[in-house]
C-alpha cells in the first residue's frame, strides 16, 4: 500500500491530490498501485487506455489527476 499517495472521493469520481510521480512510477513498475482512500479503505489503481481507473472492489471509477497551481 502506498501511504505517500493521497486520493479522495469527489462524488462519483476519485481525485489524486498528492503523489503524482510516485503513482506513475509504481504503475510503470508493477502495473497496479494499492492506495488507502479516507472513509473507503484500500483501492486498486490501474492504467487503462491512457487513463487511470480506480477499482474499489464493487465498481470501477475514473481517477482525475489534477495538479495544484500556487
Amino acid at each position: 500500500m502506498q501511504a505517500d499517495i493521497w486520493i479522495v472521493r469527489n462524488g462519483s469520481d476519485y481525485v489524486l491530490l498528492h503523489g503524482h510521480l510516485r503513482l506513475h512510477s509504481t504503475l510503470n513498475g508493477t502495473g497496479a498501485a494499492f492506495v488507502e482512500v479516507a472513509h473507503e479503505g484500500i483501492v486498486k489503481i490501474t492504467r487503462v487506455s491512457g487513463s487511470l481507473q480506480v477499482d474499489s472492489g464493487h465498481a470501477l471509477s475514473p481517477l482525475c489527476v489534477q495538479r495544484a497551481t500556487v
